[in-house]
């Protein structure tokens, strides 16, 4: 009878718990952190699209050299080298998970940054004889005026305006704009014509313009526009010079920024309108007064980006700190993914004398997955201050513990695989030369798992943000800040929510996978995802998002483990490192890249509205690949398959029919993997 468990697979064990719990401390976390820091969604996106480019480098260089090393070291008939043992794949795995610990430590002294919310502060426009100013509120969040070198050339969009009296205060200035005011203009028919407008800003003379009931008139370089009233806007070129900034000594004395122009500029008030207004000239100044009409998005504006921004520390050395350290740090875990995923491939010694374990491990490691996230988080909201010390600290313990055992434990069963690979007679072992090649079929498998890490993606790599937003929904915030305080043990749960039922379904993993067939794995897996993001599409709160990722058994468990095990059957056995690497590569380094992409296309506002509308889109974009890849399997490749067997080498099949009777045919993977074998036959 067999045993449940393997003694001499405790340690392996351990190693992917440990590894599984550090990474679920830290994973869900990062996009919180990013935000923290100071940098903007932009950035964020940035950074969570570019690493796992970066990333893929980890499993793409180590899985080619340790094979590389393995092969020569470890046949049988040879002695022993140090890879031949196992050495090289634990200490290199180890030295991925010391790294990882440290990259990963180095992200919380990335200094902090803050841009406060962009203010919009009022702007005013007065021009008497003397000259045109336009006046904007002093920024009360540093009390300075936004200034430049030079002028500033753009356009000044105003309306309403109106003749008065400026007092050295400017008191009438800075009245606000009523309709019934009765300094406002008053329009001779003469004047409501464009053809009149578009003459008098042509000619430019004054001496020629009739002051009856005149309109307004704003001269600069010596043209001069009229404001019509019936044409409420009217675009005043300007250059504007700021002013000069305070000296040491010197203290702002008003709540207004003055900027005059550059060119000569002034507005002519007829007498006419002194007597109208009863102007005393020796107590104020006759003048002119315009609202000004969106003066920061009006287009080419002169006052454009001059809101007021109080930024704290330096956010262009905080992005390119975190995005340097970010980008090497997601290198080691990937890498050791990879190398974990070779290790329970050797180690479970997948042979004709039965089938492998490698589920059974994955279901060990998964344990840690559902434990320790909500735990970090938990953890995370009794310290308000410092919120992300004690995931990024627990990342970086059973980073380490899992880098000790495999230091430690030197009879881990980790030999090179032409060590394990015989049959049950032990006098036969498969040459290299007799193995088919599967290019075009790895190829295939390897498309359908990028495509499916982009889908996985599109999720996890912003849901987090995806929780906050609807908690200030739910509590009805209307601030535009991140609070991760109060959703850290929310964001860890949504690991515990998906590792948990996949604990026992990656027990059975390999009898399931092997019973299902791995495209209907993955048919089922696009079917799950468009559930998941249409329920994430209509969700309202948090227990909607719980649900979802409670699907996630389907989605990334059970997939993960088919393409470990279909990798591990298309591979040649001295490329087992490097087999391993390829699922990692397409799913968490390509596909992951371009989910992050995808779902990045989120405007800022409203976030939560614009992410509905692309999980809508990716539900719909999952959905018509599930029917592609069941159209095209079941009705295509099945088939053709099915309908060309192979018949194996004369020596071979001596071999094969040393376990069996045969019945002389062989589809080429029944071939390589000895299908007569009691291990089964594996559906791919």
């Amino acid at each position: 009878m067999k045993q449940c468990v393997n003694k001499n697979l405790i340690t392996l064990k351990c190693v992917l718990f440990c590894f599984l719990s550090g990474v679920g401390c830290i994973f869900p976390f990062l996009p919180p952190h990013m935000l923290s820091l100071g940098l903007d969604r932009g950035e964020a996106r940035l950074i969570s699209a570019v690493a796992p480019c970066i990333a893929l480098l980890g499993p793409a260089l180590l899985g080619p050299l340790i094979d590389k090393l393995s092969v020569g070291r470890g046949s049988t008939g040879g002695s022993a080298g140090p890879s031949g043992s196992g050495s090289l794949l634990r200490i290199v795995t180890a030295i991925c998970f010391i790294l990882s610990a440290l990259f990963y430590t180095l992200l919380l002294t990335v200094p902090y940054s803050h841009r406060h919310p962009v203010r919009r502060p009022q702007v005013l426009f007065m021009c008497d004889e003397q000259s045109a100013y336009v006046m904007q509120e002093v920024c009360k969040e540093d009390m300075r005026c936004n200034r430049w070198s030079g002028e500033r050339t753009g356009v000044l969009a105003v309306g309403s305006c109106e003749y008065g009296c400026a007092d050295p205060n400017m008191t009438w200035v800075k009245k606000p704009f009523t309709t019934n005011n009765p300094a406002s203009t008053t329009l001779s028919p003469m004047y409501n014509s464009v053809a009149n407008t578009t003459m008098l800003i042509e000619t430019g003379n004054e001496d020629e313009w009739d002051y009856e009931e005149f309109p307004p008139h704003l001269c600069y370089n010596g043209k001069c526009m009229v404001y019509m009233q019936h044409e409420a806007r009217l675009r005043l070129p300007l250059s504007l010079i700021a002013p000069e900034p305070l000296t040491d000594n010197e203290t702002a004395d008003s709540d207004w920024c003055t900027y005059k122009t550059s060119g000569p500029s002034k507005c002519t008030v007829p007498p006419q309108r002194l007597e109208d207004l009863y102007v005393n000239t020796d107590e104020c100044t006759p003048a002119v007064r315009c609202q000004v009409l969106d003066p920061y998005d009006e287009p080419d504006g002169v006052l454009a980006n001059a809101e007021c921004r109080l930024v704290i520390g330096d956010p262009t050395y905080t992005f390119s700190t975190y995005f340097v350290i970010r980008v090497l740090a997601d290198i080691w875990p990937t890498a050791g993914l990879a190398l974990l995923g070779a290790a329970c491939v050797i180690a479970t010694r997948e042979t004709s004398l039965g089938r492998g374990d490698v589920g059974r491990q994955l279901a060990f490691g998964t344990l840690g997955l559902a434990i320790f996230p909500p735990l970090a988080g938990l953890a995370a909201e009794q310290m308000p201050e410092t919120p992300y010390v004690v995931p990024f600290t627990l990342h970086a313990v059973f980073m380490l513990i899992g880098a000790l055992i495999l230091l430690v434990d030197k009879h881990m069963p980790l030999s090179t695989p032409e060590w394990w690979w015989h049959t049950a007679t032990g006098a036969l072992a498969l040459p290299m030369n007799a193995v088919r090649r599967y290019g075009a079929e790895t190829a295939a498998v390897f498309a359908v798992v990028v495509l499916l890490g982009m889908l996985w993606s599109g999720i996890d790599s912003y849901l987090p943000w995806t929780i906050m937003e609807l908690n200030k929904t739910a509590s009805e915030l209307n601030t535009t800040t991140l609070d991760m305080n109060t959703t850290a043990t929310q964001i860890g749960l949504t690991l515990t929510a998906g590792a948990l039922p996949a604990v026992p379904a990656l027990l059975w993993a390999e009898a399931l996978v092997d019973y299902i067939g791995h495209s209907n794995v993955f048919i089922t897996a696009f079917t799950f995802y468009c559930l998941r993001y249409t329920g994430l599409a209509y969700s309202t709160d948090y227990t909607w998002v719980a649900v979802c990722e409670i699907l996630e058994v389907f989605t990334l468990s059970l997939v993960w483990v088919t393409a470990v095990l279909y990798f591990r059957h298309l591979v040649p056995r001295k490329y087992t490192v490097t087999g391993q690497a390829l699922p990692v590569i397409a799913h968490f380094c390509i596909g992951r890249c371009i989910g992050a992409l995808v779902g990045g296309l989120v405007s800022e506002a409203p976030p939560l509205e614009s992410a509905r509308a692309v999980y809508r889109a990716l539900g719909v974009a999952a959905l018509v690949a599930a029917a592609v890849y069941l159209a095209l399997y079941h009705l295509l490749l099945a088939p053709r398959c099915a309908a060309r067997p192979v018949g194996p080498p004369h020596h071979l099949l001596q071999g094969l029919n040393a376990n069996g009777a045969s019945n002389g045919t062989y589809p080429p993977l029944r071939v390589y993997h000895e299908e007569r074998s009691r291990k089964g036959h594996f559906r791919y």
